[in-house]
């Protein structure tokens, strides 16, 4: 029970003693409160006191001062209580000088209440902040030097006003004498605990940022600007310079330690003006004590102390980082070589795999359109089906290579969007029915428009979702769905729609399957092959076109691939070739033609292809040939291998171009590379038909260019 009445009145005491104090001010002026406060107290204690022992000694006029003294101290304290510090301090100072003169003139010098000034002005250096507040400094001197001039000047030396004995002034002198020697005491303990508290604090700051300044990554070192001498360095500056302790650097100059570019730096700091500070920011070479040489990143910053000015030079090493850049650099060279090796090696294999296979798929071709035994059509359609297979798997990867590099280009000529969607289904015909599934073709009338665009590479797309869903569906229905979404005057939206009846896909390999070489699974590979490219390129270049390729699918119900493509409408609705001319024409009859090429195989299949539909062909082996022949029997169309011995392609068609600008010259080439047709036609070339060719685009091509007015005029001047 005492216990807890004693901590009541601990708290009770604090709450006194912390009353105004606000945990959202400032730690100097919430100390400045506390101090007004004990000030305040300090007046309020002697008072009581004094009030005491006046009303045993029957001085009730001293009382009556005691308890004037007591209410305008407590209004102070209540005035520090509202945050009005100013006021409540100006009255407290005032309150203790004019109790003090009061006092003095009422029981007369000899009672000796003067003697309170020497805890008073102990007192003031706590009220007062001398550093910041010097009118309240000099306010307070004057205040208290008049009062104690006037105390001694108009205070009499025994009381006029009250009957005080000399027994009892006696007393009086005693009790102040010995009541303002504790007060002293008292507060001179404060002081010294209070300043022995500032230097404990002083020293566990002094410890905190000597603590942050060893334990720097970087190295510090202070230089005096004046004679450029080491004045001080951290614990890290001794282990990056390998120095064995600070005795061997003290004193040393920044040149000798630091080097001559160094020096130079701080020279320059030091003409600062330090109102201004600019620090210095920056990489540098230094050289260890054992000669070893490393990296830096510097910063100099100028300071002055005492009057005295330094640089503070912080040192961070980064050897390591310059290292990891340099391999950084070396890596990137050698990553652009191996690119361009494989680029040259996707090029020369292109070339290479293109003119067997070309030779391989013409042949077929041929054979399948002459006679044969039935028995021979069996294995006729096995090879076509496979060299086809084979070539795709070519496409695949140098398409892929092309992407991952970021040179594939898109071209953006006419077509026809129905027409070309009609292609895309009559394609796919066959390839249904053979596996017994359905065709669901909705493809909107306000399709039949002619736009700009990629043709082949919306193609490519098509065909290979048409083929997953034909490939991964047993048993149902193959859908195709092409609707307008949007349209304006000049551009028009159009959503491309390929769903299927399949195995679909689990939710949580949608993500995967558009990833390169991957399938949903092993078993699915196993089962349909591919080698999971096939989607990846089609993502890749719908976005190249400002789509998104995306999937919706349920495992063993289907899944459905759709996209959607802005495309700008051409303002004249025609095609550039009359699709039902070509449909009819089978026979290009008195069309002479001019085919170089140096590979025989392919001399061959071209040629049968030709002379089939009634043209007549020139043969050369050689651009130079060529040259020769053009020249002795003017034909009406070129076609000009690339890579050939004597003369290449490009030579043999710039020598033609000085005298003949309007014959049309197709190449007729296996290469393929980053924006070949744009090359093409800067080389003179008019067209370009990729090897393996399909005969009906090279037909296609040849009567176009053989029944435009340019050609009939180059042949009636012929």
């Amino acid at each position: 029970m005492k216990t807890n009445i004693l901590d009541k009145l601990v708290s009770f005491c604090y709450g006194i003693l912390n009353n105004g104090i606000d945990p959202s001010k400032g730690h100097e002026e919430n100390k400045n409160i506390q101090r007004l406060i004990i000030f305040i107290f300090f007046g309020i204690g002697v008072n009581l006191i004094s009030a005491l022992l006046n009303c045993l000694h029957g001085l009730y006029l001293s009382v009556s001062i005691n308890l004037t003294s007591i209410l305008l101290l407590s209004v102070s304290y209540f005035l520090n209580k509202d945050g009005r510090l100013f006021f409540a301090k100006v009255l407290g100072i005032i309150t203790i000088n004019l109790y003090l003169f009061a006092i003095s003139y009422a029981e007369g010098l000899r009672a000796g209440e003067h003697m309170f000034y020497f805890p008073f002005l102990l007192a003031l250096i706590f009220v007062i902040d001398i550093r910041n507040s010097y009118d309240e400094l000099i306010m307070t001197a004057v205040v208290t030097f008049i009062t104690a001039a006037m105390i001694f000047i108009m205070a009499p030396y025994v009381s006029n006003v009250q009957n005080i004995s000399t027994e009892l002034y006696s007393a009086l002198f005693s009790s102040n004498l010995s009541l303002s020697l504790v007060i002293t005491a008292l507060f001179t303990y404060y002081i010294l605990k209070t300043l022995e508290r500032n230097e404990d604090k002083i020293l566990e700051e002094k410890k905190y940022k000597d603590t942050i300044y060893d334990t720097s990554l970087d190295a510090v070192f202070i230089v005096d600007t004046s004679s450029l001498m080491v004045t001080d360095c951290n614990r890290r500056a001794l282990e990056i310079f390998g120095i064995n302790g600070k005795d061997a650097v003290i004193k040393l100059s920044a040149r000798q330690l630091l080097g001559e570019k160094m020096e130079e730096h701080i020279v320059v700091q030091g003409k600062q003006s330090f109102e201004k500070k600019s620090p210095w920011y920056g990489n540098m070479d230094f050289v260890k004590k054992d000669d070893t040489p490393f990296y830096a990143y510097v910063n100099i910053v100028p300071f002055l102390h005492s009057d005295i000015s330094y640089c503070k030079i912080s040192i961070l090493d980064i050897t390591e980082i310059k290292i990891a850049e340099f391999e950084i650099i070396n890596a990137k060279e050698k990553a652009e070589k191996a690119a361009q090796v494989k680029s040259r090696f996707l090029s020369n294999m292109s070339h290479e795999l293109r003119t067997p296979l070309n030779a391989i798929i013409g042949t077929t071709n041929i054979i399948l359109h002459e006679e044969y035994l039935p028995t021979q059509r069996q294995s006729f359609e096995v090879l076509k089906y496979s060299s086809e297979h084979m070539m795709q798997l070519v496409n695949d990867i140098l398409d892929f290579s092309k992407i991952e590099a970021g040179k594939m280009e898109l071209e953006n000529t006419p077509f026809n969007m129905k027409a070309f969607l009609q292609k895309v289904v009559t394609s796919f015909t066959a390839p249904v029915a053979a596996k017994n599934l359905s065709l669901k073709i909705a493809i909107e009338d306000s399709t039949d428009m002619e736009v700009f665009g990629d043709e082949t590479r919306l193609n490519q797309v098509m065909n290979n979702l048409l083929a997953n869903a034909i490939k991964f569906t047993e048993s149902g229905t193959i859908s195709l769905e092409v609707k307008i979404v949007k349209r304006k005057s000049n551009s028009t939206d159009i959503r491309f729609a390929v769903s299927d009846t399949g195995i679909g896909i689990p939710p949580n390999k949608i993500r995967q399957i558009f990833e390169s070489f991957t399938q949903a699974d092993i078993e699915t590979t196993r089962k349909f092959g591919g080698t999971g490219l096939g989607l990846a390129i089609s993502k890749r270049i719908i976005e190249q076109m400002g789509g998104n390729l995306q999937v919706e699918s349920t495992v063993g119900s289907g899944s459905n691939f759709y996209f959607t493509l802005n495309f700008e409408i051409t303002k004249q609705q025609k095609s550039y070739v009359d699709e039902d001319k070509l449909k009819q024409l089978t026979e290009l009859d008195g069309v002479k033609i001019l085919l170089a090429e140096d590979n025989p195989i392919n001399m061959i299949v071209a040629k049968r292809f030709l002379q089939k539909w009634n043209i007549q062909v020139l043969e050369a082996e050689n651009g130079l040939k060529a040259v020769e022949l053009f020249y002795l029997h003017k034909p009406d169309l070129l076609l000009i291998d690339l890579e050939m011995p004597e003369m290449d392609g490009a030579q043999t068609v710039e020598a033609i171009r000085k005298t003949h600008k309007d014959i049309p010259i197709i190449a007729f080439t296996a290469a393929t590379y980053e924006n070949i047709r744009q090359d093409l036609l800067s080389k003179g070339f008019n067209d370009y038909v990729p090897k393996p060719f399909k005969p009906e685009e090279l037909h296609k091509k040849i009567m176009f260019y053989t029944s435009t007015p340019g050609f009939l005029e180059h042949r009636q001047a012929s």
